[in-house]
């Protein structure tokens, strides 16, 4: 046997021949095919196989995913755009309910308040109608008053001013 040179060269021992060596190198090398191909190729086939299809499935679940969720977008800004032109219409109705009722508010305040000046001066013509009613008796009670002093005129200075004194203190005591 011979001693080997280098562990990177296709080295034999002396007693085998190149050719020998080539032969034993291409049936190991073809037995190792063999295996590959009959036992390890399908396993790794049937895994790659597998895996293809998981990753075909999940991209399709990927796609339907993004389709609905993009489906769910637009139906929610299809919501939103609703929503925002029933707040704008609602939004006018209670503007325009506002001004109706303000306008209706005020048509009302104006009724109530002119009602209440009539009133008031109904009550002031009554007031001065009494009044009125009133200033006359008592000059009719001073008139009178002042006839009888002037029939008594036949009286004494004395009684005269007696009875334009009581006349004055009656009048006074009236007021």
């Amino acid at each position: 046997m011979g001693q080997l040179q280098s562990p990177w060269i296709l080295e034999h021992t002396s007693d085998v021949t190149n050719w020998q060596w080539f032969v034993v190198r291409t049936v190991g090398f073809l037995a190792l095919l063999y295996i590959v191909v009959r036992f390890i190729v399908p396993v790794v086939g049937s895994m790659l196989h597998t895996r293809r299809e998981a990753i075909t499935e999940s991209s399709e679940q990927v796609r339907t995913t993004l389709a609905e969720a993009e489906k769910m977008r637009d139906d929610y800004r299809a919501r939103l755009e609703r929503i925002a032109d029933e707040t704008a219409l609602r939004l006018q109705e209670a503007v325009r309910e506002a001004e109706d009722l303000q306008a209706h508010i005020q048509e009302e305040a104006q009724q109530q308040a002119a009602a209440i000046v009539e009133r008031t001066r109904r009550e002031l013509r009554r007031e001065r109608d009494k009044a009125m009613a009133h200033l006359r008796i008592e000059f009719t009670d001073t008139v009178i008053e002042a006839a009888r002093m002037a029939a008594a005129r036949t009286l004494t200075r004395e009684r005269q001013a007696e009875l334009v004194n009581l006349f004055v203190r009656d009048v006074g005591a009236r007021r």
